[in-house]
């Protein structure tokens, strides 16, 4: 066990390795910051930000708007599911419009929004739109993969029906939204910062990055980069912490 630990920990740093290097070599090629900015003046740039007083609000208004996408779409996903496993005809009627959500362009979907919403809840609603679809898929599965027999033996030994939603349907519920969790909190982030950039609140990443680039900063439009992929690794770190001790005997 340790040696594959020690393995994937290789595998997983030596790419980064190598972006770094890239990254170096390609801009003391170019020698331009303003297309391809240097690690020394991008670290410059992060600091800058990092001490600015609205940072941290900006870094909480954006995961606000995030965790609102993940949860409220979990919610939705998992009552449309519901009732997809009990309803052929629901599900005939909600699948197509779910197939719509998922094809239409982000891009046609947040200037939609902007007709229609307030800036503080465009990215929002644009990132349940995205997410939606998938965990739907995901928590139908989850409920349509319950044992037959498990539901046959509830049955005949007469098990009340709030406890079979609780002991049966709900852990295999959150097992599946558990096996997705981390790639639709990235989606999710992504998503929400996609819809601030067009729709500017004041606080959000989307909107700073946007000042960035209106200004030709491209080293701030690094630093938040980076920024925002650190953000999603501690994300994606919370909520493995959460599966390991929600599901401890889980390998997913």
């Amino acid at each position: 066990m340790k040696k594959y630990t020690i393995r994937d920990k290789k595998n997983s740093i030596l790419p980064k390795i190598s972006l770094i290097l890239i990254w170096l070599i390609l801009s003391l090629m170019v020698n331009n910051d303003i297309i391809i900015p240097g690690i020394g003046v991008t670290l410059e740039n992060i600091l800058k930000l990092v001490k600015d007083s609205n940072f941290p609000v900006t870094i909480l208004m954006t995961f606000f708007r995030t965790l609102m996408v993940f949860l409220i779409s979990t919610l939705l996903s998992v009552i449309l599911a519901s009732l997809s496993s009990v309803s052929e005809s629901f599900y005939s009627h909600i699948r197509p419009v779910l197939s719509l959500m998922a094809s239409v362009p982000i891009l046609a979907l947040i200037l939609l929004a902007l007709i229609w919403l307030n800036v503080e809840t465009v990215a929002i609603f644009v990132g349940i739109v995205f997410i939606l679809p998938i965990q739907f898929e995901k928590v139908l599965d989850g409920i349509n993969s319950i044992d037959e027999k498990i539901l046959q033996m509830a049955k005949v030994y007469k098990v009340k029906k709030m406890v079979r939603i609780r002991d049966i349907y709900i852990p295999s519920i959150l097992i599946a939204l558990s096996s997705i969790a981390n790639s639709t909190m990235a989606s999710a982030l992504k998503m929400v910062i996609a819809g601030e950039v067009l729709s500017q609140p004041r606080y959000s990443i989307g909107s700073n990055l946007i000042l960035q680039k209106t200004y030709l900063n491209t080293p701030g439009v690094f630093a938040w980069i980076i920024i925002i992929l650190l953000m999603s690794k501690t994300l994606s770190k919370i909520i493995d912490v959460l599966r390991k001790k929600a599901f401890p005997h889980d390998r997913m």
